[in-house]
């Protein structure tokens, strides 16, 4: 993932953030907690039903929303155009990602309030990300940085635990079903090209210091370069578009100079998706081209043309390998 562009604003509210999670962690009471969340968890007592009994009805108030881990912190944003990633250079929230986890949020129920903490096993007693554990706090508020709704979660074996502000106790809840709570990839609305082989008529392969690689497909239904032969290799680089899954993304403007390779998919339909190769502090990125000129059904292209417009991709190391072995060793047969 890119590292984050925080500006003034954004590092003094993570600040706010990280003394708030600590606040929770620690059993402090809160101002605003005290006056929006049910105070409870005494030894002994019980709390039943939503965890957020009102989240159904204000969930259209939220405006950003916080999560902070032992591993990672980042922050969702409701933009005018949507939700976007801030560290991710502002790139777009996948909705289904959102909407799974907003209605995670609001199914949560009690189911029992755990021991006192005195009492508990010590890994299960410490579940605060900013102690070293592994929980995750996560925070809602409105666009005037009120709080919504404000919790730490963690599993331990088929449990899953949560403390909210200004309670000591941990109470056992509901199991839902939540995105990845501490990965930014896992929420960002990343282009999957899901062209299958028998789509696939040529693939084109260019790079400033090597012969021009051309590769067709055979009568059998399999890929051979021009004037070479048919080997693993170069069906892998045939395949590499229906099979990329970007690691991580960034404005496609901070990638400077001209591509160390342009590999070009064309498809039955005359649909051509080409991928651009830059390599960049020690990661390796494509910026993605469409062209609909030739297409017999363009909707496709331009889907992805409109999607991946302005951004590069990071790709894996072996991608970059495999598309930079010199074309003599892709025209010979695999030992």
């Amino acid at each position: 993932m890119t590292r984050p562009n925080l500006t003034p604003g954004d590092l003094k509210r993570r600040d706010v953030l990280i003394r708030l999670a600590s606040a929770c962690a620690g059993g402090v009471g809160l101002s605003y907690a005290a006056q929006t969340f049910k105070r409870g968890g005494r030894p002994g007592e019980q709390k039943s039903g939503k965890v957020f009994a009102n989240l159904g009805k204000e969930a259209s108030k939220i405006a950003r929303i916080s999560l902070i881990s032992r591993s990672s912190q980042f922050d969702l944003v409701k933009a005018e155009a949507g939700w976007v990633l801030p560290q991710a250079d502002f790139y777009p929230v996948a909705d289904d990602a959102l909407s799974r986890f907003i209605k995670a949020l609001t199914d949560l129920r009690y189911v029992r309030t755990l021991p006192p903490p005195t009492k508990l096993d010590t890994q299960a007693s410490q579940i605060a990300p900013l102690q070293g554990a592994d929980g995750v706090f996560i925070s809602l508020e409105t666009k005037d940085k009120a709080q919504i709704a404000i919790l730490t979660l963690a599993r331990r074996g088929d449990m899953t635990l949560a403390q909210l502000p200004g309670e000591e106790a941990l109470y056992e809840i509901s199991t839902v079903d939540w995105p990845p709570l501490d990965s930014p990839k896992a929420w960002l609305d990343l282009p999957r090209f899901d062209i299958s082989p028998e789509r696939i008529a040529t693939v084109e392969l260019i790079r400033p210091d090597q012969d021009r690689l051309d590769i067709v497909r055979r009568p059998d239904g399999g890929f051979a370069p021009v004037g070479g032969t048919p080997s693993p290799r170069v069906t892998d680089i045939v395949l590499i578009l229906g099979r990329l899954e970007p690691q991580a993304v960034m404005a496609a403007n901070r990638l400077r100079g001209a591509p160390a390779f342009s590999h070009s998919t064309s498809l039955k339909s005359g649909l051509i998706i080409a991928l651009d190769g830059f390599e960049s502090a020690g990661q390796f990125w494509v910026k993605v081209r469409t062209d609909t000129s030739k297409a017999a059904s363009p909707e496709e292209g331009e889907r992805w043309a409109t999607q991946t417009k302005g951004w590069a991709y990071a790709i894996p190391p072996n991608f970059w390998t495999l598309l930079m072995t010199p074309t003599p060793s892709l025209l010979q047969a695999s030992p």
